[in-house]
């Protein structure tokens, strides 16, 4: 709530201000952002997990930031980073997450036409359909067995299985974590509820045709672990696992030129550890996490901010409420993250 609130009291505040007079004000020339999905339809497996954005609005977005903004690729930014080749002015780099379906059929005919290059992060192991991540079966789950009105009382004893709570059936589905998530297949086994049809029949990944296709039309691929794990709750070993081997998978299918990597949910919590492993010019070249506009004190390693939120619609009220929230975080001294 207090969240809430505080977006939309920097909304207020920030909606009568130019956004060049924020960005200057700011210092952030350059932005990261990011998205997982566009759609004009609903998409069970998303539709309890946060609110898609239709064509109409990523147009608007897309235009808005054209205005401001010159887009910029992902060999753009490694030569910035490690050889100081100077960025276009106010520049943006555009990212997607989990590697949708919706990025061939929807996303790249879009930026095609508008010449905006773009970076899709993809999990190895959900790539051809060959799974479904554990959020987005909870939101199928929630969709399907809204339709059945089982009792509490024949759900409840799944998550006490489990050592957890079980309030209503859909904050209680949303709160199972990359752990704990055969207690998903569980329920969708005892109630019917066929999570490989879905995959046949919906088809919510790209598959390898679609991603060398994309490639072919000048679109960049990285990582994003083999199947979306939170990586503050798991083994550091588990961490490099997940990120090597999704990478290695990328390397050997589409001969990648280079190695990038986003975290999956979070990079909060992630050790120097990690990145002293993994992040390098002749490792991975970069990484991205999802914090908003901060500063990191590791080469390599950006902040995207996300345009997909429950509270906000218009792109300027998106992009005027981010930098009011950096510029605020700044007095502060909240805007650099530090790992030990």
């Amino acid at each position: 709530m207090l969240k809430k609130t505080l977006i939309q009291s920097l909304h207020f505040f920030s909606r009568s201000i130019p956004l060049p007079w924020l960005r200057a004000l700011s210092g952030q020339r350059f932005i990261s952002i990011f998205y997982h999905t566009i759609s004009n339809q609903e998409l069970p497996h998303i539709k309890h997990l946060y609110r898609v954005r239709n064509t109409t609005l990523f147009e608007q977005d897309l235009d808005y930031l054209l205005n401001f903004f010159t887009p910029i690729g992902i060999t753009e930014l490694i030569e910035a980073i490690y050889h100081e080749k100077p960025l276009p002015s106010n520049a943006f780099f555009l990212s997607f997450d989990d590697g949708l379906a919706e990025c061939y059929h929807v996303i790249a005919p879009i930026l095609k036409r508008k010449g905006i290059p773009a970076t899709f992060f993809i999990n190895s192991d959900f790539v051809d359909n060959k799974g479904l991540m554990f959020r987005y079966k909870a939101s199928y789950l929630i969709e399907e067995l809204s339709k059945q009105s089982i009792p509490h009382s024949k759900i409840a004893p799944f998550f006490k299985s489990y050592q957890l709570p079980f309030s209503d059936l859909k904050s209680s589905l949303l709160s199972v974590r990359w752990l704990q998530q055969n207690l998903l297949d569980d329920l969708a086994a005892a109630f019917d509820v066929d999570f490989n049809s879905f995959l046949k029949q919906q088809e919510p990944y790209l598959t390898q045709q679609e991603i060398s296709q994309m490639i072919a039309d000048g679109f960049t691929f990285g990582s994003h672990s083999q199947n979306h794990p939170t990586y503050n709750a798991i083994e550091l070993k588990d961490q490099i696992q997940q990120t090597l081997l999704s990478q290695t998978y990328l390397k050997e299918v589409f001969q990648l030129p280079y190695q990038i990597f986003a975290f999956p949910f979070t990079d909060s919590g992630v050790s120097k550890a990690f990145f002293d492993k993994i992040l390098g010019e002749e490792k991975f070249q970069l990484t991205f996490g999802g914090a908003g506009l901060k500063h990191e004190t590791i080469q390599g390693q950006l902040q995207r901010f996300g345009m997909e939120t429950q509270q906000l619609n218009s792109p300027k009220q998106l992009l005027h409420t981010e930098y009011c929230y950096y510029i605020i975080k700044s007095i502060f001294r909240k805007n650099t993250i530090y790992r030990s």
